[in-house]
């Protein structure tokens, strides 16, 4: 290890270590959007940290570090879900704060009701757009997928979700 971190310093790359802590935050915040729950998100970031680790010789561009390691989380946490059988929700609330409570809960129980029909890759998609704000480039790359593949990928999934959500009072009744 002694030697590893002598080499780093010799070449003025940053190390893992240094090249992580800058990103534990948002890695937390990620899984955590993932998980739904405080400690899965971080055994997932520790998963996905230690995998990360281990493959950290064959990161070829330092700069795209931030990229690699959130792509290295998102694939441990859909494992993870899977190993599980867990289902990733939004919250609600954070977005729309100022609807009414009834209201408010009709429209958690459709969108939840959506989201349970979702394939991991497509509550990703939705995820990477809509909660963080990367832009169709930025997640072809992080997938590493054609741009055209993920514009035709999301534009299923948000039809999909519309239509679902269209049907919300043929699943719980008319309101």
């Amino acid at each position: 290890m002694k030697k590893l971190k002598a080499l780093f310093k010799r070449t003025n790359l940053p190390t893992f270590e240094e090249l992580i802590k800058s990103e534990q935050d948002k890695l937390y915040r990620v899984a955590y959007t993932y998980m739904r729950n405080e400690q899965d998100a971080l055994d997932v970031v520790q998963d996905a940290i230690i995998n990360g680790y281990k493959a950290f010789h064959k990161l070829e561009q330092p700069e795209y570090f931030s990229t690699w390691m959130t792509r290295i989380l998102i694939n441990t946490a859909i494992n993870a879900i899977r190993k599980k059988n867990k289902v990733t929700l939004l919250e609600l609330d954070k977005h729309e704060p100022s609807m009414k409570n009834s209201d408010q809960s009709i429209h958690r129980m459709d969108l939840e009701e959506v989201l349970d029909m979702l394939k991991p890759e497509q509550k990703t998609l939705l995820i990477m757009r809509f909660y963080y704000g990367y832009s169709l480039k930025e997640i072809a790359q992080l997938l590493d997928k054609p741009e055209g593949t993920i514009k035709s990928q999301l534009h299923r999934t948000l039809s999909q979700v519309k239509s679902n959500l269209d049907k919300g009072g043929e699943l719980y009744g008319e309101v």
